[in-house]
């Protein structure tokens, strides 16, 4: 009986193991390098099919015309040039300024005269640019009288018609009616009317609605009891107005006239000093004074004398808004003093 060697069987088994252990791994190595190769080149053929889908479908939305819904770029994201911006703007200003001067009337310059009036939206302050005394050598005189009529009107109307010179009344449209004789009385003197508004309201702190409001009621009830026609210009009260306000004189046919010489009667009640601040150095003068609004004795006792004062330096006095430059009922009679100047012959229009 031979003898079995206890390890036999299990060596020989130990050796099969070996060696079928190499063929194992070398299979597991090709099949994993044949899944890597066959998985990378299907991963990479994928991409690129995703790639190309991509960019198939990004030249079709550009060949594809944009629709007006679609969405857009906020202009905040696209850079333009310093020199376009500028160009865009300077287009905009011109644009935005054409839109304007379309949507708001021009005005006329300031100074603008038509005959003896403003022109209508245009301002006056004084008489140095009137177009009808530009031949005028004589110192030139225009008496007005604010916020009438009142009770003091009559007495100032006497001197003037006794003195025999003219002046311009603006009254307003709530006291020509509380006195419509009074105003009656003006306009059959011949002395020439113009608006201070309805209720002496600062224009330049009003709406355009409520300016237009003013004037068309002053206007209306001037004349209502004077005659149609009669207003052909205003006084702001205060001398506060904007270009909203000529605007809507303009519409109304209307310019404004205001003044170089105040002489504060509305405030000083010294007939003194009224007439010291009337009669200020001045070849042309536009003088301020006051028929109502409060106590008048003073304007009242003060305008002889300064007529008086005014007529010894061979001065004449006209009016403004009315058909005549001397108004209706006064005369050019004051006396003249002989010099070169007040001795030199007068334009016939101005006789």
């Amino acid at each position: 009986m031979m003898n079995r060697s206890p390890n036999h069987s299990d060596g020989q088994s130990l050796s099969q193991g070996s060696a079928s252990f190499p063929v194992a791994k070398v299979g597991v190595a090709l099949v994993a390098v044949a899944a890597l190769v066959f998985g990378g080149w299907r991963g990479i053929e994928r991409q690129a099919e995703r790639s190309d889908s991509t960019v198939q479908a990004g030249a079709a939305t550009l060949q594809t015309p944009r629709s007006s819904s679609a969405a857009t770029w906020p202009q905040s994201f696209v850079v333009t040039p310093v020199s376009t911006a500028l160009k865009q703007k300077a287009a905009a200003d011109q644009a935005a300024a054409a839109a304007a001067a379309t949507t708001i009337p021009a005005l006329p310059q300031r100074g603008a005269w038509d005959e003896l009036a403003p022109v209508p939206g245009s301002e006056v302050h004084d008489v140095s640019s009137l177009p009808a005394l530009s031949k005028e050598l004589a110192p030139v005189v225009v008496l007005t009288f604010d916020d009438g009529p009142g009770p003091q009107t009559a007495a100032i109307l006497d001197i003037l018609q006794r003195e025999q010179v003219t002046a311009t009344f603006f009254m307003l449209g709530s006291q020509v009616r509380e006195r419509p004789e009074d105003a009656r009385a003006v306009a059959a003197a011949g002395f020439p009317i113009g608006s201070h508004t309805m209720d002496h309201k600062d224009l330049a702190t009003l709406t355009p609605y409520e300016v237009e409001r003013e004037i068309r009621d002053s206007t209306s009830a001037i004349n209502e009891v004077v005659g149609k026609g009669t207003v052909q210009c205003m006084r702001a009260p205060y001398g506060s107005f904007n270009d909203e306000t000529l605007g809507v004189a303009k519409e109304q046919s209307l310019g404004l006239v205001g003044w170089d010489v105040d002489t504060e009667d509305w405030k000083v009640r010294d007939s003194a000093r009224i007439l010291a601040r009337a009669t200020m150095p001045g070849h042309r003068q536009l003088i301020l004074m006051h028929d109502a609004g409060g106590n008048r004795d003073a304007t009242v006792a003060a305008l002889p004398q300064i007529i008086a004062r005014y007529k010894a330096q061979g001065a004449r006095f006209i009016s403004l808004c009315g058909s005549e430059l001397d108004g209706g009922n006064a005369t050019t009679e004051a006396p003249v003093v002989a010099s070169p100047v007040t001795t030199a012959p007068k334009p016939p229009t101005l006789g």
